[in-house]
């Protein structure tokens, strides 16, 4: 069995705006460089979609009859990896680049810009009652909260409903129980 490769995120900083001046900036800019994020920009942003903030689990996004059935993974240059809000680390999936194959035709800005967050849908028994749309309502709340502190970093973001699931989820080498429902990219301003 492979070795697992986990990356404890650094822990999630106070973001320089408040949420009000945060909101205010909120839109979508499709104009994003290639430039990195720094690991505090990437700490901060999947804390913000699904950290954990108290012991019993709690997130910082609602999850519908508390049954967490959205995963976030992100998509960048070195490879998928899971989020584990837990941890606050990420989980090495695939070394591969799929930033590409995560949209249907937004090509301009999606393969320029270095992250996108994947939402992920999971399709068990114990997630049956979140099908089909809470799973939608949690993956919306956590992206609105990416999207905050994409805002409050001075960073650009576009949610995107241009995704494949099914063909993303095979490429990103998941288990058929996950398929893949929207994404986020999100990077520096052009």
């Amino acid at each position: 069995m492979p070795e697992k490769i986990l990356c404890k995120l650094p822990d999630p900083q106070p973001m320089p705006m408040t949420v009000t001046d945060a909101l205010r900036k909120r839109r979508t800019l499709r104009s994003i460089s290639g430039r990195p994020l720094t690991e505090a920009e990437l700490s901060n942003l999947l804390w913000a979609a699904a950290g954990v903030t108290s012991k019993d689990g709690k997130r910082t996004a609602p999850t519908c009859l508390n049954l967490r059935s959205v995963s976030v993974f992100l998509l960048a240059k070195d490879g998928v990896w899971r989020y584990d809000g837990e941890k606050h680390a990420l989980e090495l999936v695939v070394r591969e680049d799929l930033r590409a194959a995560s949209t249907l035709g937004q090509h301009a800005f999606v393969d320029n810009a270095p992250a996108t967050l994947v939402f992920v849908a999971e399709n068990t028994p114990r997630t049956q009652m979140a099908l089909p749309y809470f799973v939608y309502l949690d993956a919306g709340a956590m992206m609105e909260n990416a999207a905050i502190a994409a805002a409050a970093q001075g960073l650009a973001g576009v949610p995107r409903g241009s995704v494949n699931g099914p063909e993303l989820g095979k490429s990103m080498r998941l288990p058929a129980t996950f398929t893949p429902i929207f994404c986020y990219t999100v990077g520096h301003p052009q």
